[in-house]
């Protein structure tokens, strides 16, 4: 009797110790609402006769493009990702440091040609990993997600979006490439 008291408090402890870590976590990682506040708007994304439609925040400042969908264990019901557009071309890859939820990205070119997808699985902090090893282990996690060339938009879709699979699928196209549409 003696041991199942003790297992069941052990397990209990765990349980509340790991949602107390996530919370200290969330705030030494800076993760507040306010960093969460996003203008929306409606995208298309087509491929030959198909379209898919999406609802998305939108990023076109340098503090948007630097805190993203981080902080995020979810987006509402209503949002399905986030696009980001750039006055300037880009080259480098997006990593998931502080993104709690699995993302699928496309890079698309001045012409809103997709160039490259990607799909991408949170960076989770490991138990005892200092701050410094796990932004260097995400960093470093990051260079897969690197595009094939230059990109101008950016889309990142939660990976549970309706049509997630049809997109993939069509990504996978040397010939017809996904074409964005920001709609306002």
């Amino acid at each position: 009797m003696k041991n199942i008291f003790f297992i069941i408090i052990v397990i209990f402890s765990g349980i509340v110790s790991c949602k107390i870590n996530e919370e200290i976590y969330d705030l030494y990682n800076g993760c507040t609402e306010e960093n969460l506040q996003y203008k929306t708007t409606s995208i298309t994304i087509g491929y030959k006769n198909s379209t898919y439609q999406l609802e998305t925040y939108l990023a076109t400042n340098s503090e948007e493009y630097k805190t993203g969908l981080m902080c995020r264990e979810n987006l509402p019901a209503k949002i399905d990702g986030m696009v980001f557009t750039y006055e300037e071309v880009q080259s480098r890859g997006f990593w998931m440091h502080k993104t709690y939820m699995p993302i699928t990205i496309i890079y698309f070119d001045k012409n809103r040609n997709s160039i490259s997808i990607s799909s991408m699985n949170p960076c989770t902090r490991n138990l005892f990993e200092t701050k410094n090893n796990y932004e260097l282990r995400c960093l470093k996690e990051s260079y897969k997600y690197k595009p094939d060339g230059e990109y101008l938009y950016v889309l990142e879709i939660k990976n549970d979006y309706e049509f997630m699979n049809e997109i993939n699928a069509y990504s996978e196209d040397e010939e017809e490439k996904l074409k964005l549409i920001i709609n306002n």
